[in-house]
């Protein structure tokens, strides 16, 4: 893979666990981040909502 197969992961990823848990993230404003920045907001959604076992994207 990649980098930009794993920015992609990323993406899904967060839109896949904003969906479930009913939260406002989009595609436009994820693909302007850093892919630093969606390790840290990956992480800190997974964290905050319990979401361990969140590794089917990432």
């Amino acid at each position: 893979m990649n980098k930009k197969d794993y920015r992609e992961l990323y993406i899904r990823g967060i839109l896949d666990l904003a969906e479930e848990h009913g939260l406002d993230y989009s595609r436009e404003v994820l693909e302007q981040m850093a892919e630093k920045d969606l390790i840290e907001l990956r992480d800190a959604l997974r964290m905050k909502h319990g979401n361990i076992n969140f590794k089917r994207f990432c």
